[in-house]
């Protein structure tokens, strides 16, 4: 296909940040802006990343236990344990993560959290953490077809002739920029052109994120 017909459509210029949908009015308030501003937490403590999440499809929250320090095993690593009377299950939220709505915290894994209080009225308590997670990975796959709301990919790597098949087709991608009806399938067409799109890994699957163009 000459290459005047090739369509690669990008996540950074297609993806319109302004029309973001509003997730928030699903679960309580995660973000930092919500919290109190200024002074000392009530209390900072440490605490356990548990397996379950608390949100689907999954987000900043994290279901957790509060943990101390209870010395060092045989090979140099600390060691935690439950304290008695210590918060059980709380949920924790990874304000690194809120604006991605990522969920990639390992279980077990031991984070520092503040407790804070919301702006709500009256006031509840938060639960907040800064933890750095791993960068979403991502990979370049070209369209292949769409059925029933999602699409089937193929994964692809530039090569010096150009784009050459990288593993077997991934099907079940939805593309999370199709907001309305009238969009659903959009990346499979016109016909005769080659699509070729980013897809994104999340703990529930690959993903697109792509909004069709707005021309009004």
């Amino acid at each position: 296909m000459p290459d005047d017909r090739l369509a690669i459509y990008a996540a950074a210029s297609a993806l319109d940040r302004g029309e973001t949908r509003d997730l928030e009015a699903l679960r309580p308030g995660a973000r930092e802006g919500e919290l109190t501003p200024g002074g000392p937490p009530y209390r900072v403590f440490w605490a356990r990343v548990l397996a379950d999440a608390p949100g689907d499809p999954p987000d900043e929250r994290y279901y957790a236990d509060e943990v101390r320090p209870a010395g060092v095993d045989g090979s140099g690593h600390l060691t935690w344990e439950k304290p008695t009377d210590g918060l059980e299950e709380i949920v924790v939220h990874n304000v690194a993560e809120a604006d991605a709505g990522s969920h990639l915290l390992a279980e077990d894994a031991v984070v520092r959290v503040e407790a804070r209080l919301d702006r709500s009225s009256p006031p509840e308590m938060v639960y907040a953490t800064h933890a750095t997670v791993a960068a979403a990975s991502w990979r370049l796959a070209r369209v292949v077809s769409y059925s029933d709301g999602t699409y089937t990919v193929q994964p692809v790597r530039r090569e010096a002739g150009g784009y050459v098949n990288d593993g077997d087709p991934i099907s079940g991608v939805p593309n999370l920029g199709e907001l309305w009806s009238d969009e659903a399938g959009y990346l499979t067409g016109p016909s005769g052109f080659d699509r070729y799109v980013p897809i994104w890994e999340t703990p529930a699957g690959w993903v697109i994120v792509l909004h069709p163009p707005r021309m009004v």
